[in-house]
């Protein structure tokens, strides 16, 4: 088998209309080309081949053992995921689950994170769903682990550095299969394959010319539903009846020709995606943000809009009181608390548009048996946008005493005795401009991405084969943010006084700021101008640009000694052998320029680099085939050495595995890894730096009562016995208060260690020999992740410390020597430890289960394929530290816990297709277990966190429908409608607690934009 990929012509900017006409278009003007290659995942050519053959069954999906026997006496590559060790008998230990090209574009997929989202195994995420995404696509979140604990793959090498991993990268036409391993996998391939590791196999071996668009939309009948009656309310309007929106469109173009009889092959390639964006107001559920809130007079059945207090009628805080203009009534102030927000939830984006530029090429050069030679260029470029609500001024400010855009009400009320002075009095100021649009409504995020890689491999002796390879990564990220004002300029527009009748900015009279332009926030509906608006919000030169670079270098030689007679007595093959070394390293800088720092901090140029050198070996050991009882046993370890150059210490990884066949029917597995994840390049580069937080020593009396902590705890914090609770108000003489309760807090300024993982997996594969074709897999897995690596902010020490006295917690107060505070006005004296740091664990365990059947329905009438995958997770969670208590959220969403995460789920496929596979027809049913809402009876959950209402999420069960068609087998055409029946997502309320979601919903989990309906062309000449 080789593995293929190909070149396209990057189409021109169009609308994804004109795409979509585009593509039908190529369709159907094409002439005859070759039968499609499969239709889903379990009916294609190379799944039939290993259903068939009970050697094969128990090896990786879609490599059958013949393929593996080619590539161990030389011939084209098999890429095998999860060892660096191929033979004839291959039988994986480690539960692996693949994912086909055909399965792909029967889902009518454009991100290849709607196809891994599918599994059981994977922790679902959204990132073209929610505001916080940067465009990236980072990867899989295996088993809830989050991203940085499942390694990304392409071809088994490294895709970049683990902050830089972008799946956007590869296209969806390119990928050949998508392989999941589930367990550790460090032994094997270094640092963060604690999860697990998805490894994207892409076609780089093409001949021939291919186009094919893929254009898809969603279809959704909008309708009256829980957040109905709060949006009227509100005055907000929700649409109903059917729509169609949110247009994707994927043109991709591929070439590739065979030279020198066959032995070069080189093959470009080239995509065009585009993307139309989806509002919250465009559909019936998300026009108003729902939150709970019993004491405001605008609820409806306890439920409340999310609103922003940077209304059009402002908020303004003076003298610890919040304010708010009053519309009609210039110059009046009405306490905030009776001037209702804005409701700004429709402004924003519930599915982000986007445009992406992909190409790239490949030359495979077999020279000789002893070399052949690759070389990969792909290349991304994306852009995307994020509506915010804005333009918008947010802050603490100072407004003179005399301005004259104020009423004299409106000063006495800021500024008391002082108003008409020329005085400065403290005011916050949350003001929004909604009609000042442009680009300063929304942020927008380019990624750009080149990687090269490039390999020589080949067998210098008989059974001794060595593959050198490396890769080179090149991301960069131009940030442009927009929204916030400058807040120098803030301050100068609110210092204003009158000039022959005219309101002018005191920074213009006296010459210091003469572009300055006066800011009225007292006065509601302000529309503001050009001007204003120019001057505040401007940020075009406003720039974050982040850059990262990263370089692997790997050298692998593998041996089988069966030849030299180093084998087990009892067995027919011998030891075999790999040995590996490995170089990588990773730079980051990030440079902002001053308008950028000016608004939003940091510094112009931010830089990090880390380097690792690892060494590794790999063996497999037959002891007993082919006798009574015992096809096959076999046992495998690996070991690897890391040294990172951001730690003093270097650490291990292994794995033990064993694989046991009575007979040709039935195969026991069983894996012990231990696995690490270093940490990454801005964790470990983490510098010394101070931050406020405001907290109160927990040592200090407040207003005469004691103290939080015991005499104890703050004993172990360092403070004398004597400073115990000292001083009964801040500014006493020795008083160990913070000052105005503001402590300082320390990033940790020390090695962060790596998280150490124990995954264990074990199950079995059954191939009975009396029912052809059927194969099925269970598997256990357990993980446990120490000394985890997570962001831990004062507050933590400090709660800690007080409630249970523990060093653990109280060592982390580290106070002045002198004074002994825990702030100081300069970089030195008393501080709270915090940032990233090894806090304590992660649990993830659960049972595995794949099946597969191709039933033959006679001579001509076809065959009919069915697929299930599923998961039962029966524990995710983790511990913050050894006293405190063990969360599990199986079964829970919100409260403690996160995103759902349910029980149990599965997707399951039917597909029939013709004998001469000119039609197939396929139908996928996808289970999500229900949940129950953490704060009852989820972890941590007390009675009086209790909710009476969104207490459950059912059971969701969707259906799609796939439909392919060869005409003239040289043009397929192939239709797909996922969510056949537009099931309404769950709607629940304060959901961006813990998802992340404005839309009263969980994206990552759900379908949340309706009916899915995609139509696909291909042909190949």
């Amino acid at each position: 088998m080789s593995y293929r990929s190909g070149f396209g012509l990057i189409a021109a900017r169009t609308s994804t209309t004109a795409l979509a006409a585009a593509m039908i278009a190529t369709g159907l003007a094409a002439t005859p080309a070759m039968a499609q290659q499969s239709a889903v995942s379990g009916s294609d050519t190379a799944a039939e081949q290993d259903a068939s053959n009970p050697q094969a069954r128990t090896a990786i999906p879609d490599v059958p053992a013949q393929e593996a026997a080619q590539q161990a006496s030389g011939g084209s590559e098999i890429l095998v995921t999860g060892t660096r060790i191929v033979r004839p008998n291959l039988k994986s230990a480690s539960p692996i689950t693949s994912i086909t090209a055909s399965e792909i574009k029967a889902q009518g997929a454009v991100n290849l994170e709607e196809v891994t989202n599918r599994l059981g195994q994977v922790q679902p995420d959204a990132q073209q769903n929610y505001q916080q995404s940067n465009g990236q696509q980072r990867g899989v979140k295996l088993r809830g682990l989050d991203f940085n604990r499942t390694l990304s793959l392409i071809n088994g090498q490294r895709i970049a550095g683990t902050e830089s991993v972008d799946i956007n990268l590869l296209p969806t036409s390119l990928v050949e299969r998508i392989d999941l391993l589930t367990g550790g996998a460090s032994s094997v391939y270094g640092s963060d394959a604690i999860a697990g590791v998805v490894n994207y196999i892409i076609k780089r071996d093409f001949t021939g010319l291919q186009i094919s668009g893929n254009y898809s939309f969603y279809n959704h009948n909008n309708r009256n539903n829980a957040s109905t009656p709060v949006a009227q309310r509100y005055g907000i309007a929700t649409p109903t009846g059917m729509t169609n929106d949110g247009g994707r469109a994927d043109l991709s173009a591929t070439y590739g020709h065979n030279f020198l009889d066959d032995r070069l092959n080189i093959s470009v390639y080239g995509t065009y995606r585009t993307a139309d964006g989806i509002r919250f107001r465009d559909r019936d559920a998300s026009g108003c943000q729902l939150r709970r809130d019993t004491g405001n007079p605008l609820r409806v059945n306890n439920l409340i809009c999310g609103v922003t207090a940077a209304s059009p009628n402002g908020t303004l805080t003076a003298n610890g009181a919040n304010y708010s203009n009053v519309t009609g009534s210039p110059g009046t102030f009405a306490l905030a608390s009776t001037v209702p927000g804005y409701a700004n939830q429709g402004d924003r984006l519930a599915a982000r548009g986007y445009e992406r530029f992909n190409t790239g090429g490949f030359v495979n050069y077999k020279a000789s048996p002893a070399a052949e030679i690759s070389l990969g260029v792909m290349y991304l470029h994306d852009k995307s946008e994020n509506l915010l609500y804005g333009p918008y001024v947010q802050g603490s400010y100072q407004v003179n005493c005399n301005n004259p855009l104020m009423s004299a009400s409106q000063a006495q009320t800021i500024c008391g005795a002082r108003a008409g002075t020329a005085a400065y009095a403290p005011l916050g100021v949350q003001y929004g401009f909604p009609g000042l649009a442009g680009d300063r409504d929304k942020e927008t995020f380019v990624n750009t991405q080149t990687r090269i890689s490039a390999s020589v491999r080949g067998e210098i002796a008989a059974g001794w084969r060595y593959d050198v390879g490396g890769v080179y990564d090149e991301s960069r990220q131009l940030w442009k943010p927009g929204g916030n004002p400058v807040s120098t300029h803030v301050n100068r527009a609110l210092d204003v006084v009158n000039v022959g009748g005219v309101p002018t900015c005191r920074s213009v009279v006296d010459g210091t700021d003469p572009s300055c332009v006066p800011l009225n926030v007292f006065v509601a509906n302000n529309p503001g101008s050009a001007a204003l608006s120019n001057y505040l919000f401007n940020e075009g030169l406003g720039v974050s640009d982040l850059r990262a670079k990263f370089y692997d270098i790997t050298a692998n030689l593998t041996s089988d000694l069966t030849r030299y007679g180093i084998r087990s007595p009892f067995a027919e093959q011998g030891l075999a052998l790999a040995f590996g070394a490995e170089y990588r390293k990773q730079e980051e800088r990030g440079l902002q320029n001053a308008r950028f720092i000016e608004v939003y901090g940091g510094v112009a140029d931010r830089r990090a680099q880390q380097d690792v050198v690892e060494g590794n070996v790999e063996a497999q050991l037959p002891l007993v085939q082919n006798v009574s009882l015992i096809k096959l046993l076999q046992v495998n370890g690996g070991y690897r050495l890391s040294k990172y150059s951001t730690n003093s210490r270097t650490f291990s990884t292994w794995k033990i595995e064993a694989v046991y066949s009575p007979s040709e029917d039935i195969t026991f597995r069983f894996g012990r890894n231990r696995a690490a994840r270093a940490p990454g390049l801005r964790e470990a580069n983490q510098t010394v730096s101070y931050q406020n937080a405001t907290i109160v020593d927990p040592c200090a009396s407040i207003d005469g009562v004691a103290p939080r902590a015991s005499r104890e705890a703050c004993r172990l914090t360092g403070l004398p016995d004597n400073l115990y609770g000292n001083g009964l108000a801040a500014g006493i003489p020795g008083s160990i208060r913070c000052v105005d309760d503001v402590c300082r807090q320390r990033n940790n300024g020390v090695p962060i260690e790596p998280e150490d993982a124990r995954t264990t997996t074990f199950g079995f594969v059954l191939t009975p020999r009396f029912l052809p074709r059927f194969s099925l897999s269970v598997d256990r897995y357990r993980i446990q992740v120490n000394s985890v690596i997570s962001y831990l902010g004062a507050s933590f020490a400090v709660d800690g410390c007080a409630i249970t006295s523990d060093p653990y917690y109280c060592s982390r107060l580290v106070r002045d020597p002198v004074t002994y505070q825990l702030t100081s006005t300069g970089t030195t004296g008393g501080y709270i430890q915090g940032g990233n740091l090894n806090a304590y664990r992660l649990y993830a365990s659960g049972y595995d289960f794949q099946a597969q059947y191709s039933l033959r329905l006679g001579e001509k009438a076809g065959k009919l394929d069915l697929m299930m995958n599923g998961t039962l997770t029966t524990d995710q969670g983790g511990q913050t530290a050894v006293n405190q208590p063990r969360t599990n959220c199986v079964g829970y969403f919100g409260g403690s816990c996160s995103q759902p995460t349910p029980r149990w789920v599965h997707n399951v496929r039917a597909t029939y297709s013709t004998r001469d596979e000119t039609f197939y027809a396929s139908l996928a049913w996808r289970y999500i277990d229900g949940t129950t809402a953490g704060q009852n009876g989820g972890p941590l959950s007390t009675q009086a966190t209790a909710v009476t209402d969104f207490t459950h999420i059912p059971a969701y069960h969707y259906f799609d429908l796939s439909l392919g068609f060869n005409i003239a087998k040289r043009l397929t055409l192939t239709t797909a409608v996922n969510n056949i029946f537009d099931r309404q997502q769950p709607i629940m309320t304060n959901t961006y607690d813990y998802a992340l979601s404005r839309g009263n919903t969980i994206p990552q989990r759900y379908d949340t934009l309706g009916r899915q309906i995609s139509i696909s062309a291909t042909t190949r000449f």
